[in-house]
């Protein structure tokens, strides 16, 4: 379901580029140290996201060092960390754990995934157990209602909002402000999953919200007109932070690097349109 966060690295500056990347090292190096080499599959632009925008707007005291890469050890790259890795990397794990449950439940898949990350989860839900218990029921009232084929697209991608305003939500401050930022876009983040994985889903016979709405004939445009709402509250919560730092990397993934990613999904929608006919 991730993936749709994502900067425009053709938007970008070759030094906010680095700037970014060296957060996204960071990040993997944190998910590394904590939880070992193979959960750095895991890691996502999304919470690469969530990394730059708390530390943006707390500004921690940061350790850069040059080094070998973790995953590619032939490769240099630059590592910043800070005092918000270690919670974002959880949350990484909070997320995969949750997907690899799907996986396992619907299709059999990632039984490994979920073993390796059940005993590194307990001991999460341990240190943040009311976030944990929010995040979890949310979840697994998106679950209830999928397995009823509910199509109400509002209750489904509010509830999934929910869930990454938990996330997103770690600052005492501005809590409020950071929720609702991760509330919408967790709006956006299901909705784009939806529209993504339409002809998939009704090529496997498996459920979508969308595949009744597909039918209508101005369905593509429907969905952007949604898109657009879901980002530009996302954008309204964000510009209410007093953020200087970083300013022009989220700006960038929340004005142009989401809308850069939705124009690959529709290419592809297209491209499997002509396909189908």
């Amino acid at each position: 379901m991730f993936g749709y966060i994502q900067y425009n690295k053709d938007a970008l500056s070759e030094d906010d580029f680095a700037l970014y990347r060296s957060y996204y090292c960071g990040l993997c190096k944190s998910i590394k140290q904590l939880y070992g080499v193979k959960a750095t599959r895991i890691l996502s632009n999304d919470l690469t996201f969530i990394e730059v925008l708390l530390s943006a707007l707390n500004e921690p005291l940061e350790e850069v060092v040059e080094e070998k890469c973790m995953v590619n050890p032939l490769l240099k790259v630059t590592t910043r960390i800070n005092k918000y890795d270690s919670y974002v990397a959880k949350m990484n794990v909070v997320l995969a754990y949750f997907k690899a449950v799907d996986d396992v439940h619907d299709e059999g898949r990632h039984k490994s995934m979920l073993k390796s990350l059940t005993k590194p989860f307990e001991e999460i839900k341990e240190e943040y157990p009311e976030k944990i218990q929010h995040i979890e029921l949310a979840l697994e009232k998106i679950n209830q209602l999928e397995n009823e084929s509910c199509n109400d697209l509002d209750l489904l991608c509010n509830t999934f909002g929910r869930v990454m305003g938990e996330i997103v939500s770690y600052d005492a401050v501005f809590a409020d402000e950071l929720y609702s930022l991760g509330y919408h876009l967790g709006k956006f983040i299901y909705l784009m999953d939806a529209y993504d994985d339409l002809f998939e889903d009704i090529k496997k016979g498996t459920f979508n919200p969308l595949k009744k709405r597909s039918q209508d004939e101005h369905f593509d445009d429907d969905i952007k007109m949604m898109l657009e709402i879901f980002m530009g509250d996302a954008a309204l919560s964000y510009e209410k932070l007093p953020i200087i730092t970083h300013s022009d990397i989220l700006r960038n993934i929340l004005y142009s690097g989401v809308w850069a990613k939705y124009n690959q999904v529709r290419e592809k929608r297209g491209e499997k349109k002509n396909e189908s006919l």
